[in-house]
């Protein structure tokens, strides 16, 4: 084979990346809700709104940054001829130190603008800058990452907050897709009002070593476009075991784990040029990748990982 092949093997593990059966379903609601807001059928039998919830390295993050990237892009010429991009999914994040104008500026680095700084600019200011440029962009939907930032702050700052945001889905007609741990459940929760206007959704994590691991393990091995699989998702050679007891069923473990594991064996090696090389790939690599991953976790850790902490 070319040297060509290997680079090629080498980029498709870098950029591993699983669509399995619950992204899509996520992915799926999203369009649902961006086709009903597009054709003005909202309802409040049917709310455009999404909590979209789960546990650390279940790929949330990942799902939302992603869906946001495959939308196509377009363009538009306004009033004065000028050429306007379409964008239909903006994501942005809850900021770490939460205030107003923070939250407005992080929706307008969102858009791909400048954040307006400086004592003589007021909140009123950001956040009619904000709503100018989602209605400009023509913009959606806006998925609000990381709400678990809100939850160290008093009540009355998360009912601010949560105010804020239900705020810039009224003024800027845009779904809102706000996603977190379970612990935002809590937001969510605060009144009747919330309740009723987002639908929560959940994204598990793989929690037996099922046929939905093995066949996420087969979709792996297909993108990795070997001529002949080295077994990932064969129950006779134990790697699906191996993996789960691993990564404990997170796909932001799962992932991170195999590329290390591949790196360990020499995949990475200005000098690799031959895939027998993948034969060295066993159990004790694949702890050794789990440790380089994670750490020294320990079971009191995997413990309080697993555990469900909604009130």
């Amino acid at each position: 084979m070319e040297t060509s092949e290997f680079l090629a093997f080498q980029d498709r593990i870098i950029n591993l990346y699983i669509e399995h059966p619950e992204v899509k379903r996520i992915w799926s609601v999203l369009d649902s809700k961006r086709m009903f807001r597009r054709r003005g059928m909202e309802n409040s039998n049917a709310p455009m709104h999404v909590f979209l919830m789960g546990k650390s390295r279940v790929g949330k993050t990942q799902s939302v940054k992603r869906y946001t990237k495959r939308q196509e892009k377009s363009h538009y010429f306004d009033e004065e001829g000028s050429k306007v991009d379409i964008i239909p999914v903006v994501y942005t994040e809850m900021p770490d130190k939460f205030t107003p104008k923070e939250l407005y500026n992080n929706i307008i680095k969102g858009l791909g603008a400048v954040k307006l700084y400086g004592k003589n600019i007021d909140v009123g200011e950001v956040k009619d800058r904000a709503f100018h440029l989602l209605h400009k962009h023509r913009t959606e939907m806006l998925i609000l990452d990381e709400l678990d930032y809100l939850l160290p702050y008093p009540l009355t700052t998360r009912t601010q907050g949560m105010e804020l945001v239900k705020g810039v889905s009224n003024q800027a007609g845009v779904c809102l897709v706000c996603v977190g741990t379970p612990d935002i459940e809590g937001l969510r929760t605060l009144n009747e009002q919330h309740i009723g206007r987002y639908a929560p959704r959940n994204i598990p994590r793989f929690e037996t070593c099922d046929e939905q691991f093995i066949d996420l393990l087969r979709e792996i091995e297909n993108q990795l476009g070997l001529d002949q699989n080295i077994g990932l998702s064969d129950m006779n050679m134990k790697y699906p075991q191996i993996l789960h007891k691993l990564s404990l069923g997170f796909i932001g473990w799962l992932v991170p784990i195999l590329q290390n594991a591949f790196e360990l064996i020499g995949v990475f090696e200005p000098d690799f040029d031959d895939f027998e090389i993948l034969k060295r790939l066993n159990g004790s690599v694949l702890i050794e990748a789990r440790r380089n991953v994670v750490g020294d976790i320990t079971e009191d850790d995997i413990r309080k990982i697993l555990k469900d902490r909604r009130k």
